[in-house]
């Protein structure tokens, strides 16, 4: 299991980015570890690294009527 910052370097975006792909809903929450960390698997990194390759830049989504 990595962190969010491991799996941030190893996909080549940013920990914020992770973040809004959860907040959008693209990327599921992943389990947290005792202190509240996420914790990322292999299965987080190929389903990121899916969102990465296959979406426009989260700076050119639509905003209105999300």
């Amino acid at each position: 299991m990595i962190t969010i910052g491991q799996l941030a370097r190893y996909a080549g975006v940013s920990i914020e980015t992770i973040r809004v792909y959860h907040d959008k809903g693209l990327l599921p929450e992943p389990d947290r570890d005792a202190s509240g960390y996420r914790r990322y698997g292999a299965k987080d990194a190929i389903e990121l690294i899916k969102i990465r390759t296959l979406a426009a830049p989260v700076s050119r989504w639509p905003v209105s009527g999300i």
